[in-house]
C-alpha cells in the first residue's frame, strides 16, 4: 500500500529550505522579499512512501504524535522480499534478448514459441543460454557468462543423444531443428567456429531426416527457412552446392498454402542455386589451370572447357532471368509501398562522387517503405543480383552487357500483361528504384543496398510492428560494403549507419568479405565501359 505525506510547516518552500520563520504572507511572504530571495509558494509536493519500509506499531497508529512517522526522512530505498528481482531474472535475459530486432526477425514465431516453452524443453533450455550469455556479454557479468555457458553445454549433450539415436521418429526430429538454431546463435556471440560448423551439419542431418514434409506447419516452417537462409550462408562460403536446390525443398513446404509462401522465401529459392554455380565455377578454373601449366600454354583453351564455360554462363543467366521476373512481380505487387522524400537526401551522410556511377546519393532521394519486409526484400534481390552479375562478367567479360541486357529483356516480355489489358496497368514504374536491366556495373545494386538500409536503419523497431521474418538480415549490406570497399566516403557512410544503433555497431569493420564474395569480383564488374545507361534502360521498359 502506499500512502501520501505532506508536510506539516505551513510556511513558504524557501523559508523552509533556510529553515527560517515565515510570516506566511501570500502570494509571497514579506520574509523572502525583503531578504532578496524567489519565494516559492506554499505548494507542497506529494511524496510517497511504501509502509513495508517503515513500519508503525499498532498501538501507536491513533497517537497525536503519528505524524512524526510520516515526516519526510532520508531512507535506503531496497525492494521488500516478496518484491525481489530473483524470480524475474529470466524474464528480464528473455527481454533483452528480444530487443535484437536481427534475431527477433529471424526467429519469428518459433523463437518466441520456444521461449514460452511450447517447443520442448530442449528448445526452452536453448533460449535460456543464449539470453543469459547474450545479457552477460553485453553487460560483463562474468558469472551469468558462466551460467549461460553451463546451459549451453547441458543444451549440446542433451542434443547429441537426440542426434545419435538410430530410432528417433520424423515427428520429434523436426523439432531438433529450433534448438539447433538457437544454440548455432550462441555460438555466434562466442565466436566459437567449432561448434558453429557442428551445428550447421546438424541442421543440414536434421533436414535430410525429416524431408520437406515435416515443415508444412507454423512455426517450424518459419524455422526451416532460416535454417535454409543458414545453410545456404554456409554453403556460398564454402562453394558447395547444397540440396535445398532440389524444387522440393523450394514447393513442398508450401503444398498446403502456395499463396502463404513470402517474397523472400521466393528469392532464397533463387539464391540457393547460386552456390553450385559457384562450384563449378571453381571447377572450370581449376581445370583452365591445368591446362595452361600442362599443355600448350596459359593463353590455350579447349574447346571441352570453352563449351563448359558457356553452358555455365547460360545458367548463370537463366537464374539472372529468373530474378529479373522475381522482381517485375514485385513491383507490380508491392511497388506502390515504395516512395522517394521530397527533401532529397540527408545532408549530413557522406556522398559517393566517384566518376562512373549512375546516380549520387542526392540525386537518387531518400527511399521511404510502407513496410519493413518490402526494404528487406529489395535488399536480398539486389545481393542476389550481385553474384548473378558478378559470375556473368567472370565468366563472359565481352559478352555480359549483351547477356545481362537479353536477360532483362525476355523476363519484361515474359511479364507483360495482354494487350487488351488497360494501358495503365501495363505501364508499370520502378521509381524511385532501379529496373531490371538498367545497370550493368555491381556499384549500382550496392548504392541500392545502402540506399534501402538508411531507411532500415532509422525503423528498426518498426519490425515490432509486423509479424515478417527477415533471415539474412545484415548479409545484403555486408556484400555492399565489399563492392565499396575502395571508395572511404561509402565507407564511412554504412560506418554510420551501422554505429546509428547498437545491436548492429561495428558490422562488417575488419572482418574481410562477406562468403568470399571479394574473391569473384572483377574490374569489369565494378566499371564496365558502358554508355547511355538511362538509354538502355528505357528500351528495356519498353
Amino acid at each position: 500500500m502506499m500512502v501520501g505525506v505532506a508536510g506539516r510547516s505551513k510556511g513558504c518552500n524557501t523559508c523552509r529550505r533556510r529553515r527560517v520563520k515565515c510570516d506566511e504572507a501570500k502570494p509571497q511572504c514579506y520574509r523572502c522579499v525583503k531578504a532578496g530571495f524567489e519565494c516559492l509558494g506554499y505548494e507542497r509536493a506529494v511524496q510517497w512512501r511504501h509502509t513495508s519500509l517503515a513500519p508503525v506499531q499498532e498501538s501507536r497508529l491513533h497517537m497525536s504524535d503519528c505524524m512524526d512517522y510520516a515526516q519526510p526522512m532520508s531512507i535506503g530505498f531496497a525492494p521488500a522480499p516478496e518484491l525481489s528481482l530473483v524470480a524475474f531474472e529470466g524474464d528480464i535475459y528473455t527481454a533483452h534478448m528480444f530487443g535484437n530486432f536481427v534475431w527477433k526477425t529471424y526467429g519469428t514465431l518459433w523463437l518466441d514459441q520456444a521461449a514460452e516453452g511450447r517447443l520442448g524443453n530442449l528448445s526452452l533450455d536453448a533460449v535460456r543460454a543464449l539470453a543469459q550469455s547474450s545479457f552477460g556479454l553485453k553487460n560483463r557479468v562474468q558469472d551469468l557468462q558462466l551460467k549461460g555457458a553451463a546451459q549451453y553445454g547441458k543444451c549440446l549433450r542433451v542434443l547429441a543423444d537426440e542426434l545419435g539415436r538410430d530410432d528417433a521418429a520424423v515427428h520429434d526430429s523436426r523439432r531438433l531443428v529450433v534448438p539447433i538454431l538457437v544454440l548455432m546463435m550462441v555460438s555466434a556471440i562466442q565466436s566459437d567456429r567449432t561448434a558453429a560448423v557442428f551445428h550447421l551439419k546438424a541442421i543440414g542431418k536434421v533436414l535430410m531426416l525429416c524431408g520437406p514434409e515435416a515443415f508444412q506447419q507454423q512455426p517450424l516452417r518459419n524455422a526451416f527457412e532460416a535454417a535454409r537462409a543458414t545453410l545456404l550462408v554456409a554453403s556460398l562460403f564454402s562453394r558447395q552446392r547444397t540440396f535445398l536446390e532440389e524444387p522440393c525443398w523450394q514447393d513442398v513446404p508450401y503444398a498446403f498454402d502456395p499463396l502463404a509462401k513470402p517474397q523472400q522465401s521466393r528469392l532464397l529459392d533463387i539464391f540457393v542455386m547460386i552456390p553450385g554455380l559457384l562450384e563449378e565455377s571453381d571447377r572450370l578454373d581449376d581445370m583452365a589451370f591445368n591446362v595452361s601449366d600442362e599443355l600448350f600454354g596459359p593463353f590455350f583453351i579447349s574447346n571441352e572447357l570453352s563449351n563448359r564455360r558457356d553452358e555455365l554462363c547460360g545458367r548463370v543467366a537463366t537464374q539472372l532471368e529468373r530474378l529479373y521476373k522475381w522482381r517485375w512481380d514485385w513491383q507490380r505487387r508491392y511497388g506502390q509501398h515504395v516512395t522517394k522524400d521530397a527533401y532529397g537526401w540527408d545532408s549530413s551522410s557522406p556522398s559517393p562522387k566517384a566518376e562512373g556511377r549512375s546516380a549520387s546519393p542526392q540525386e537518387s532521394g531518400y527511399l521511404r517503405f510502407d513496410r519493413p519486409v518490402y526494404a528487406d526484400d529489395i535488399a536480398l534481390y539486389n545481393a542476389a543480383l550481385m553474384w548473378l552479375m558478378t559470375l556473368i562478367w567472370r565468366l563472359e567479360p565481352s559478352r555480359a552487357t549483351s547477356l545481362i541486357r537479353g536477360c532483362a529483356r525476355r523476363a519484361a516480355s515474359a511479364s507483360s500483361l495482354p494487350p487488351r489489358s488497360s494501358p495503365s496497368m501495363r505501364i508499370i514504374s520502378f521509381e524511385p528504384l532501379s529496373p531490371p536491366g538498367a545497370s550493368f556495373s555491381i556499384r549500382d545494386p550496392a548504392m541500392e543496398i545502402c540506399r534501402i538500409y538508411e531507411w532500415q536503419c532509422r525503423n528498426h523497431e518498426r519490425h515490432a510492428v509486423f509479424s515478417d521474418q527477415t533471415c539474412l538480415y545484415l548479409f545484403p549490406l555486408g556484400m555492399a560494403r565489399t563492392v565499396l570497399d575502395a571508395d572511404p566516403e561509402c565507407q564511412r557512410w554504412i560506418d554510420g549507419m551501422v554505429d546509428s544503433n547498437a545491436v548492429t555497431a561495428g558490422y562488417g569493420k575488419n572482418s574481410g568479405s562477406v562468403v568470399g564474395f571479394r574473391s569473384y569480383v572483377t574490374k569489369c564488374a565494378l566499371d564496365p565501359d558502358v554508355q547511355d545507361r538511362e538509354v538502355v534502360s528505357q528500351d528495356i521498359l519498353t
